[in-house]
């Protein structure tokens, strides 16, 4: 076997594991997966609602949520209750996999108390 046709297989190899992982990396990118990192509580700010988009039955509705620690965090209202500024609400906290980002949805409000 020549040096010549060894480089050119291991390139070619090489080539085709760049390719697969490349096709791996894409696919989970575009199916965007998430991980549930927990739940916390705040305080609702303010409610915003959007008209309809395409596929929804009803308004899209977002909250503006102060955590304990004092962050202001924008989440969306999966609920189907009337959440309104001054309750305490219990959010759900979800994290994308390859940015780390961090996605927040209201699953429950209450009164203060």
């Amino acid at each position: 076997m020549s040096t010549a046709s060894t480089s050119g297989r291991i390139n070619t190899i090489l080539f085709g594991l760049f390719v697969v992982v490349a096709l791996l990396f894409i696919w989970f990118w575009i199916s965007n997966p998430t991980r549930s990192v927990g739940e916390t509580s705040g305080t609702v700010e303010a409610i915003t609602v959007q008209p309809t988009t395409d596929g929804h039955v009803g308004p899209e509705r977002t909250a503006m949520i102060r955590l304990a620690d004092g962050t202001l965090v924008q989440a969306k209202v999966v609920t189907p209750i009337n959440v309104h500024s001054g309750q305490r609400a219990k959010l759900v906290i979800a994290e994308q996999l390859l940015s780390g980002t961090r996605t927040y949805e209201v699953v429950e409000a209450a009164e203060t108390r």
